[in-house]
């Protein structure tokens, strides 16, 4: 066809015109294909050449590390994963991910250097800050500086009071023998019970009567849902995902993904804090008395001066942090405890036989005195839980309960309820120990659960579940809080420590002078990394009452 003052005109659909495109559409793919080869030829000199001395995971371009550590969670592997890699590049290593490097260093003096010698280096850090903000607010464990100082000057000083201290004792032996109750009926039942779940119960009602002044009620034996308890597990467990998640953010503005299932729960969670607050203070103003709980010296602090302009949100901060602090660390604690010492039966053996000589010691001293003394009688399972907390006293606990102390903090050697904690350089730096450069807004990985399964810290045996290493001629000796760091350590050292230590104590003396437990059959015991650590399956056991 031609067009008369034109050149000749191919019409669409002709052959040429198909052989024009399909020219044009090999050549597009040509491209396509050339420029992904070329990516993955990059990516690969990128991965093995460029970062050949590389110690930590080789990163790809772009993501760095994201994808294994993501595939390392969602297979449960994540925490084996971390400690291979802190054996092959000891003390320290890296991983990459998109505009940040992570240290991890598992060598004590790094730990002391962070901890302590540098400290005002390194912060919690306003990246770190925004990752936990929509949970922790400006609490105590999300805030630096002034702001930190301050809310540790109020909660230092009612943890270092008498009162707290004996209203600690006489509480945690209420719980211990609420909790002795519901174990009782299942060892009549023949009935396996989670572990977990009942650890959960006992620390949320202790932190709750202790910090808060609340009875919630957890540990009657109907055991009675507790919808806030799934809300704060689930913040918890996508706070941790967050650290790794560089598009979370996103998320967050769109309301899609798990971001959307966060602010469900995040509502959950400040409903229950906000009504704690509002609760608390209505009481205060209409008594004008003061309450010897902590959330009432933060209600009186914040009102004689404010910590921002916003005193009810800085009030629901205070809640959720001792929350997080108290309730999950306390929990993970007992549950990792009570599996390390059911699959130990050496260790269980010698923790009844110390708890049986207090028993005996108390029962001889009393006839020496010629004081009566109330016997535990087994048709009356409750009373005889009642007559053995009292005996466990301030002083028996601290000074007559030695292998159990060992057995605890072995425990938690191995199963840290905090696994790891992160800090943030402000400057650029040089690790003393290694000699490792840190950028300014690198993040410092303080991993417990690593540095626990160390030989080069802990020995040969550092796998072993073994509380002889704690005791020096049966009596139990510290040891450093840089080589230990379970309560972290310098000035961030855990103010709860003495508190949880207690807690501890007295629950797991009463469950083991009464009780005896064994793994359900079965049953698969796999950490879960949050930010604390848990169980992925819960922890299923058999109760066996103790002759």
């Amino acid at each position: 066809m031609k067009v008369p003052g034109s050149a000749q005109f191919v019409a669409i659909g002709t052959p040429e015109k198909r052989s024009l495109l399909t020219v044009m559409e090999l050549s597009a793919y040509a491209w396509f294909y050339t420029a992904l080869a070329a990516f993955a030829v990059y990516a690969c000199v990128y991965r093995w050449v460029i970062h050949r001395n590389f110690k930590g995971p080789k990163p790809w371009p772009i993501i760095g590390a994201t994808l294994e550590i993501v595939v390392s969670r969602a297979q449960q592997e994540l925490g084996d994963r971390m400690v291979r890699y802190s054996k092959l590049f000891y003390p320290t290593w890296k991983m990459r991910f998109p505009g940040v490097d992570y240290v991890v260093s598992v060598d004590p003096a790094n730990v002391e250097y962070v901890l302590k010698t540098n400290f005002s280096n390194y912060p919690k850090g306003e990246s770190q800050q925004t990752i936990l903000y929509d949970v922790l607010g400006n609490g105590i464990l999300n805030s630096d500086g002034d702001l930190w100082r301050r809310h540790r000057k109020v909660a230092s000083h009612e943890f270092a009071s008498k009162i707290l201290r004996d209203n600690s004792s006489a509480s945690f032996k209420v719980h211990a023998v609420s909790l002795c109750t519901i174990l009782n009926q299942a060892a009549d039942g023949n009935k396996p019970v989670d572990m977990m779940d009942l650890a959960i119960r006992l620390s949320l009602e202790s932190v709750c009567k202790l910090a808060f002044g609340v009875d919630m009620g957890l540990l009657d034996p109907s055991l009675p849902e507790t919808p806030f308890s799934k809300s704060f597990d689930a913040v918890t467990n996508r706070i941790a995902d967050r650290y790794v998640d560089p598009l979370w953010k996103l998320g967050r503005f769109l309301g899609v993904g798990p971001e959307a299932a966060m602010k469900r729960n995040l509502k959950v969670v400040s409903s229950f804090a906000q009504k704690l607050v509002l609760t608390r203070k209505a009481e205060l103003e209409s008594t004008q008395q003061m309450r010897a709980d902590l959330l009432s010296r933060f209600v009186e602090a914040v009102e004689k001066e404010p910590l921002s302009s916003d005193p009810v949100k800085d009030l629901e901060d205070v809640v959720t942090n001792f929350l997080l602090a108290a309730r999950d660390t306390t929990a993970s604690a007992v549950m990792w405890t009570l599996y390390a010492i059911s699959s130990n039966l050496h260790v269980e053996e010698k923790i009844v036989e110390e708890l049986l000589r207090l028993e005996s010691e108390n029962q001889a001293m009393a006839e020496d005195n010629s004081t009566e003394v109330s016997q535990s009688d087994d048709s009356h399972p409750r009373e005889s839980f009642a007559h053995f907390v009292q005996l466990l006293s301030y002083g028996a606990v601290n000074h007559k309960m030695h292998y159990l102390q060992a057995a605890i903090s072995e425990a938690m050697r191995l199963y840290p309820p905090v696994p790891g904690d992160v800090r943030v350089a402000i400057k650029d730096d040089i690790l003393p120990a290694c000699g490792t450069p840190i950028r300014a807004g690198d993040f410092f990985n303080l991993g417990a659960y690593i540095q626990g399964r160390m030989e080069q810290v802990w020995g040969e045996d550092c796998l072993q579940y073994k509380p002889e290493r704690w005791l020096k001629d049966g009596v139990y000796q510290q040891e450093s809080q840089f080589k230990y760091p379970v309560f972290l350590g310098g000035p961030r050292l855990c103010l709860g420590k003495d508190s949880a230590l207690l807690h501890l104590k007295i629950t797991l003396a009463t469950l083991l002078r009464f009780f005896s437990f064994k793994l359900v059959p079965g049953h698969r015991v796999i950490p879960k990394f949050t930010v604390t650590l848990v169980m992925q399956y819960g922890l299923k056991m058999t109760v066996h009452k103790r002759l």
